[in-house]
């Protein structure tokens, strides 16, 4: 399989799961509190407790995939996301309206979702280091896509069908892309490589948190700092999501509802993959990767600061221009620089406890944002999320200075 077709496959493997993934963000939120009657602290639980299972689990996909290859890894990830998808479409249907059920599915979901670190691995596998930023952009557009028509599919499934039918629609797409990775994608770790890795491979020393390799990972001088920027990314920017919904629902400020939501939604979703694939390039090149890192988190920043003091639409809709935009630069530019600066070999295992930490970013970051909203208000979930934001970009200019000014070394 060419490195062209093989990055097409994964692309499309990767759109079609989080487009069933993004079909549930408007509707969760609604859901748990109007039907499951859940606060807003049960409901950051909820929304975040799939990204704890992900943080536990990722690093032993990640290095598995390394030893057995990345297509199997995506094929039990996929395979378990249809099951999940499935149990929770019996909560949304009200067949069995349970809270535990529908924690148990989501839950089980995170324990399969191991197909993002596979996919970042198989970008990997296929592009040379210069462009592996552009490679990574296109996961990053993939992700942006799904997040496009998801959303705003599943708010008007959600509105004009109820809140079942969106996530029969998410297990269906998952079965889509299981068959799509079944049938058409081919392995892209070379056979001698999965040999040299099986070699040294011992199960024993696989661990369902390996707290060593995460220590290694963030302690390495050439990747540490980019890891620990890629965490505050997401942290903040997981902030917004139920805490969002929230916002714009309230009748004294926006009143949507979960249609108009899913719509807000899918236009972070545009623009986020048209920086991703178009605009990755041309900052790459004339202000470089990590001064592109810098200049996007201060635009989330600055985006995440203004969304509760947005009091119409079109002031909203340019402060997630801005959100977004900060958001597609910065995370496809971290991922880049964290592959180019670990060997081949170890693209796996380094991408899942990247992948893995960031997924506890996503579990706190909801958390956070929904005890925050119950104890102070709207407005806090978002401020907060802009200063962890700032703190971090201040703390990553102190230590990149020298690569900041243009020197080859810190």
């Amino acid at each position: 399989m060419n490195n062209k077709k093989a990055l097409f496959v994964i692309f499309l493997v990767i759109f079609i799961d989080l487009l069933g993934f993004g079909i549930i963000i408007p509707v969760l939120p609604f859901f748990s509190e109007n039907v499951l009657l859940m606060n807003k602290t049960e409901i950051g639980l909820l929304t975040g407790i799939y990204s704890l299972m992900q943080f536990v689990f990722t690093p032993v996909w990640g290095s598995l995939s390394d030893v057995y290859g990345r297509k199997p890894i995506l094929t039990m990830s996929l395979t378990g996301n249809v099951i999940a998808y499935t149990l929770m479409a019996l909560v949304f249907t009200n067949m069995i309206p349970s809270v535990s059920l529908l924690f148990v599915a989501r839950a089980f979901a995170g324990f399969f979702s191991a197909n993002l670190s596979a996919a970042q691995a198989v970008v990997s596998d296929t592009t040379r280091p210069e462009e592996r930023s552009k490679g990574m952009g296109i996961i990053g557009a993939a992700f942006g896509l799904g997040f496009v028509f998801g959303p705003a599919l599943g708010g008007f499934l959600s509105y004009h069908f109820g809140y079942g039918v969106p996530l029969i629609f998410s297990a269906a797409f998952s079965l889509i892309a299981l068959m799509v990775c079944v049938i058409i994608f081919r392995e892209t770790l070379p056979e001698d490589l999965r040999k040299s890795n099986k070699l040294n491979f011992d199960l024993k020393d696989v661990k369902v948190i390996n707290f060593k390799a995460v220590n290694d990972v963030i302690k390495h001088k050439d990747v540490g700092i980019y890891v620990i920027i890629f965490f505050f990314i997401t942290f903040s920017f997981a902030n917004i999501f139920g805490n969002f919904q929230y916002f714009i629902e309230r009748k004294d400020g926006l009143g949507m509802n979960e249609q108009q939501t899913g719509y807000l939604l899918s236009f972070l979703g545009i623009i986020a993959a048209i920086v991703q694939s178009t605009l990755i390039k041309p900052f790459k090149k004339y202000i470089g990767e990590e001064k592109s890192v810098m200049f996007g988190n201060f635009l989330v920043a600055v985006g995440l600061f203004l969304i509760p003091f947005s009091t119409s639409v079109m002031v909203l809709l340019l402060v997630l221009t801005i959100l977004a935009f900060g958001n597609g630069l910065n995370n496809a530019m971290a991922l880049g620089l964290i592959s180019q600066n670990v060997s081949r070999q170890d693209q796996g295992g380094v991408l899942g406890i990247n992948q893995s930490l960031s997924s506890l970013a996503r579990f706190l970051g909801p958390l956070w944002g929904g005890f925050i909203y119950d104890k102070f208000g709207y407005h806090y979930p978002f401020i907060s999320g802009s200063v962890f934001m700032m703190l971090i970009t201040i703390i990553a200019i102190i230590v990149l200075r020298n690569k900041l000014i243009g020197k080859d070394t810190l």
